[in-house]
């Protein structure tokens, strides 16, 4: 998934980009493992790091400390009634969060490195498909999430820069430092929860073609031309095809199923967040009288990192749902029992194989969720509005 390939192609691109992302979150203490090659066959495997999980234990708590004091301080030096709000807010929503990937990495770390294992097993035995021997991460609509997303971080670490050449003294450069940490520590848990859902969507895609062109062409060619039926070496070989598939159908979902379980608590946290976060500052720009910028592109970016989830996870439902259309019904059939229970069997276990995510079980993340809280901040920002035209405060 992370190698490197001389041709160009979009899979190439999206997984050198998951490198780079890969990189960028362990510079930050997110992602405390490493990444390698197996020295038996190459394959890549996440190794544990207990050096470096001490180091990010450490350093966060110290910045998390530091933070919390700032930020305390200067909540308690604002007049401003809703600006006082919005400041506690982020800085508990942050510190939440923090604690959430500091329980993660110390309490689940074993289970983190068996969930990423499985994920790169699973990228090797789909690409040992015949016919999908193309390696990378997805196609074109991964390579098009991710680079909108790279556009989000990017945006996200270089917001603050402009502040490090207004006036700074040391004070101010240290808060600058533990702000910019924390707020990007906080966030990346949904950037992970974007790619562990969008690994999802790949593993389901890249099977799904396999199963739609290949398997559908190698059953159909059972069929003789004379009328003859179909030999038992040939019956078996199809068998062992059917068999492959079905067991990465169920990996793949119980794969899934474990990312899930693990980052469902952080994913509503962010989510949370993200919806707080906007609407507060929604409300902040309509007291200055939408003439602040830079607030409108934080809108912009917390709203595109929840849309940016929301598709992955639609596309990964998608992806699962997609099998079931493929039409294998009209494939060879044979008066052999066992090959007519094998195939009823493996059409059968198709239709058990859907994926959703629902945080906690309160609500199903889809792209319904967008249009429910855009009605709902829509509907909220209208009272805002009235309100303050009558009171002369807008």
């Amino acid at each position: 998934m992370f190698g490197r390939r001389r041709q160009l192609s979009s899979s190439s691109l999206s997984a050198s980009i998951l490198h780079l992302a890969f990189r960028y979150a362990t510079v930050l203490g997110i992602i405390c493992f490493g990444i390698e090659g197996n020295r038996t066959d190459g394959c890549l495997v996440a190794q544990n790091r207990f050096w470096y999980k001490w180091f990010c234990l450490l350093s966060r708590l110290l910045i998390c400390g530091i933070y919390g004091y700032l930020s305390l301080d200067y909540i308690f030096s604002l007049a401003n009634s809703h600006l006082i709000i919005l400041s506690w807010i982020r800085m508990v929503c942050c510190l939440i969060c923090a604690f959430a990937i500091l329980i993660m990495q110390f309490c689940f770390g074993q289970h983190v490195l068996r969930v990423v294992n499985s994920y790169l097993r699973l990228f090797r035995r789909v690409n040992a498909l015949s016919g999908c021997q193309e390696g990378g991460f997805g196609g074109k609509r991964e390579l098009t999430l991710l680079t909108f997303k790279m556009i989000c971080i990017i945006n996200e670490l270089f917001n603050e820069i402009p502040h490090f050449f207004a006036g700074l003294n040391m004070r101010r450069l240290v808060t600058l430092i533990c702000e910019i940490y924390v707020t990007v520590n906080a966030t990346m848990i949904g950037h992970i929860c974007f790619v562990g859902y969008l690994s999802v969507g790949a593993l389901y895609a890249r099977v799904n073609v396999y199963v739609r062109h290949e398997l559908r062409r190698q059953l159909r060619g059972l069929e003789q031309p004379n009328g003859c039926p179909a030999s038992r070496r040939e019956l078996k070989a199809a068998g062992y095809r059917l068999d492959e598939c079905l067991a990465i159908y169920d990996d793949i979902q119980r794969v899934g199923s474990a990312f899930h379980r693990l980052m469902e608590l952080p994913l509503c946290l962010i989510l949370l967040f993200a919806f707080l976060s906007m609407t507060l500052v929604s409300y902040f720009i309509m007291l200055q009288r939408f003439r602040n910028v830079a607030l409108w592109l934080l809108v912009a970016r917390l709203f595109f990192d929840v849309v940016l989830l929301t598709l992955a996870i639609h596309g990964a439902g998608s992806s699962s749902r997609v099998v079931r259309r493929l039409s294998l019904e009209n494939c060879y059939v044979t008066e052999r029992n066992d090959w007519h229970n094998k195939l009823e069997m493996f059409l059968g276990r198709l239709n058990f194989f859907e994926f959703r995510v629902c945080p906690l079980g309160l609500f199903e993340i889809s792209n319904e969720l967008i249009l429910v809280f855009l009605s709902g901040l829509v509907t909220y920002l209208t009272y805002i509005i009235q309100y303050g035209m009558q009171s002369n405060k807008i």
